[in-house]
């Protein structure tokens, strides 16, 4: 019986937060893999965001990317998981390149500050053509949430 009692309280405890996020907005960058970028993320509803990313190179070149993001507590609210679809398009050299992206990655919110560290994997795939993958995008992220 205690067992039962106890499994009730965690799953109504865990339903209550299952979709709940720490802050609505943040700004910060991530850099690694390919390249970095400046990010911006905000929490549409329970367990939706939306991220923007901008990406200034050398010599003029640029890309934007914009992802829908789903997210889910992992061990508590502070560490979440997401990961989302989306598109970007870009230029360089007189080249230009649009596609689409996926993105899967882990966050931690510390708790009573307004900073947030990410590592994700973002793969993507263009029809036109700059570079016609970019499969190795592996990166670290600092935001400042709000």
């Amino acid at each position: 019986m205690k067992k039962i009692v106890a499994f009730a309280a965690c799953a109504l405890l865990c339903a209550g937060t299952a979709f709940s996020q720490n802050y609505t907005h943040a700004i910060g960058i991530r850099a690694g893999g390919s390249n970095g970028a400046i990010t911006y993320k905000q929490h549409l509803k329970a367990g939706n965001a939306f991220e923007g990313m901008l990406w200034l190179g050398w010599e003029g070149s640029f890309s934007v990317a914009g992802l829908y993001e789903w997210t889910q507590p992992v061990i508590n609210n502070d560490f979440n998981l997401y990961y989302g679809v989306g598109g970007h398009l870009g230029a360089a050299s007189k080249k230009f390149a649009i596609g689409v992206d996926a993105i899967v990655g882990l966050e931690y919110k510390i708790p009573n500050a307004p900073i947030a560290f990410s590592l994700d994997y973002k793969p993507s795939i263009n029809f036109v053509d700059i570079n016609a993958w970019g499969l190795w995008d592996l990166a670290l992220g600092i935001k400042f949430t709000f």
